[in-house]
C-alpha cells in the first residue's frame, strides 16, 4: 500500500476543541463529507456519528475523523458492547477523540459507511502506526479532545 509516510497535517490535535480541529482541516484544504446526522454513513445506532473530513493524498485520501461522542455507551441489539470490525472500542475510544487516517481511493466509499480494516492510522504527530492493533497503538491513534 502506497500511503503517505507522514500525515499531511503535522499540527497536533490533542486537547483542542472540535471547532479548532475543523479550522485546521479547512486551512489544510480538507473537505467535510456532507453526511447529515441522520444519515446511515458512519452512523448506525451501535457506532455513533463520525464527522469525516478528507482530501486527496497520493493514491488515496487523508482523513480527519472527529468522534465528538466517543464510543462509550454503544451497544448491539442484544445489549453487548459493540465491536467494530471484531474489535471492541476499548477505553481509548470511550471519550471524545480525533483520528488521522488514510485510505486508498477505491476504499473511500466503504470507509464512509463502515469500518475498513485496510485504513492506515497515524498518531497525533502524523507518523503511521502500523501492524496489529494493540492497546499502545490504540492509545496512540485515539487523539483525545
Amino acid at each position: 500500500m502506497d500511503y503517505p509516510v507522514i500525515f499531511p497535517v503535522r499540527e497536533p490535535f490533542a486537547h483542542l476543541s472540535p471547532d479548532r480541529v475543523r479550522g485546521i482541516a479547512r486551512a489544510n484544504q480538507f473537505r467535510l463529507h456532507p453526511a447529515p446526522r441522520e444519515s446511515t454513513l458512519r452512523n448506525p445506532g451501535q457506532r455513533g456519528f463520525s464527522e469525516i473530513w478528507h482530501r486527496l493524498a497520493g493514491p488515496g485520501y487523508a482523513i480527519i475523523r472527529i468522534d465528538t461522542q466517543g464510543h462509550a455507551n454503544l451497544r448491539d441489539c442484544d445489549g453487548r458492547p459493540y465491536a467494530i470490525g471484531g474489535i471492541a472500542p476499548g477505553h481509548h475510544g470511550r471519550v471524545p477523540h480525533y483520528h488521522k487516517e488514510w485510505v486508498a481511493a477505491e476504499l473511500l466509499l466503504p470507509y464512509l459507511q463502515t469500518y475498513v480494516p485496510q485504513v492506515v492510522r497515524y498518531n497525533d504527530a502524523g507518523d503511521p502506526v502500523t501492524g496489529p492493533v494493540t492497546d499502545v497503538k490504540a492509545k496512540a491513534t485515539h487523539i483525545k479532545q
